[in-house]
């Protein structure tokens, strides 16, 4: 019985071991570990009320795949003309290099989001280290933000947008905890809908490119009418 015991007990171990160093995470095992996928198929979801009809091969949780209601659908895409993932950009999709061409955007509800003018006026104009803007790229007027706040270490960008609309831009700075920094934007598309999108600030001189596309891409996968015969399709 007891080499019996000890066998058990070291393939036990042994089978804890392999796990815990190879096995899936529970992350992953429920779909919420990021994987990208290379298939096309379209996933109808209703957001906020509104419905969209996006490819898989956009999307990045296998959890959000399965389409329907949901409160965020999370994407990428590679610049410059915002292609979807394909296992030959595996590489490319991976960077997260200073120059990466990775965009991140997602879609969410958000039940007391603000427009951009009003998180202006509300809320970083309380931490700025001066309402004098110094001249930014493309047209934009940068701010700094104080070290001592919640925005250390980032800087405010501001301009107007294709549909005349204010543009919040908020960037990390280089620093040496911050090798490749980001610029970040939320877009109110409606009452109760944002739209969120990332990218490095390597890229920050084509703002207006980057916004223009990442717009036109999602109102590509707005849908008016039910659509009939997809993954994940919605009945009111």
């Amino acid at each position: 019985m007891i080499p019996l015991l000890v066998f058990a007990g070291v393939l036990t171990f042994s089978v804890i071991f392999l796990y815990y160093y190879f096995g899936p995470t529970p992350a992953e095992l429920l779909g919420r570990d990021a994987r990208a996928s290379s298939a096309s198929v379209s996933i109808e979801y209703l957001i906020a009320g509104q419905r969209f009809v996006i490819p898989e091969n956009y999307t990045r949780y296998p959890v959000q795949r399965g389409g329907g209601r949901m409160s965020v659908v999370d994407m990428h895409a590679l610049l410059p003309d915002l292609q979807p993932y394909a296992p030959e950009l595996q590489e490319s999709f991976a960077d997260n290099s200073i120059r990466s061409d990775v965009v991140y955007f997602s879609l969410s509800q958000r039940d007391a989001a603000l427009s951009s003018a009003r998180r202006l006026k509300d809320v970083y104009s309380k931490y700025l280290e001066s309402v004098q803007p110094e001249e930014g790229p493309d047209g934009l007027q940068l701010f700094r933000f104080r070290d001592n706040t919640g925005y250390a270490n980032q800087d405010l960008l501001v301009g107007k947008d294709a549909e005349d609309r204010v543009a919040l831009l908020i960037c990390d700075r280089r620093t040496a905890l911050i090798e490749s920094p980001n610029c970040y934007r939320s877009v109110l598309l409606g009452q109760n809908l944002e739209l969120n999108y990332r990218f490095k600030r390597h890229h920050l001189d084509r703002w207006r490119e980057i916004d223009r596309k990442v717009t036109a891409l999602v109102d590509r996968f707005a849908a008016i009418e039910p659509v009939e015969g997809l993954q994940g399709s919605v009945a009111d």
